[in-house]
């Protein structure tokens, strides 16, 4: 076949040498040219997946760590449980705090719980009281709501004198008592 080749013309050799370039071009063009780009997409492919695989064993390699901090978190949160308590426990604590103002020997002109504030984990529960006895009755109230087991905080106090011949009741005031109730988050 060779021979053949070299008997044509000069003009026959080269268009033959055109033609067998120009399918060779054709054939690079639509065979191995896709499939080259093909297999450089894949091998990104391939840098993408291992640096997703490298992600994953880091994070996995701090598994350990993770599962530590959980537990500690975990641990942290039933301690707060126990200072917020939950909603069924709260008519107890309202009784508690009222049991406190008579052991302090102040009288209760009023004990109005106010709206609730929700908050991400817990809700504020303030009660509005109007008590009257002496300073230092008062003062022993709030030295016991001090040292209560959970959390109340008072603010908002006003203090009044009052025109009384009783030294046991020489004073009047109000404040809002708020204690603060744990609210389980919702799962979906």
């Amino acid at each position: 076949m060779i021979q053949k080749i070299a008997d044509l013309p000069q003009q026959q050799q080269i268009l033959l040498a055109a033609l067998a370039v120009a399918g060779l071009g054709f054939f690079w063009y639509s065979m191995i040219n896709p499939v080259s780009a093909e297999i450089g997409s894949q091998r990104e492919r391939i840098v993408e997946l291992t640096d997703e695989v490298e992600a994953g064993r880091a994070v996995a390699d701090r598994l350990p760590q993770f599962e530590l901090e959980v537990g500690e978190l975990e641990g942290q949160l039933d301690e707060l449980k126990q200072v917020l308590p939950d909603e069924k426990e709260t008519a107890e604590i309202v009784r508690r705090v009222e049991e406190l103002a008579v052991e302090s020997n102040l009288s209760i002109r009023s004990f109005t719980p106010q709206a609730t504030e929700q908050h991400e984990f817990y809700q504020d529960w303030p009660i509005r009281m109007s008590l009257e006895g002496s300073y230092n009755n008062l003062g022993l109230f709030f030295q016991r709501v001090a040292n209560f087991q959970r959390i109340i905080n008072v603010k908002n106090i006003e203090i009044r004198a009052l025109s009384s011949a009783d030294p046991d009741r020489t004073i009047s005031a109000t404040c809002t008592a708020t204690t603060f109730v744990f609210v389980e988050p919702e799962t979906s």
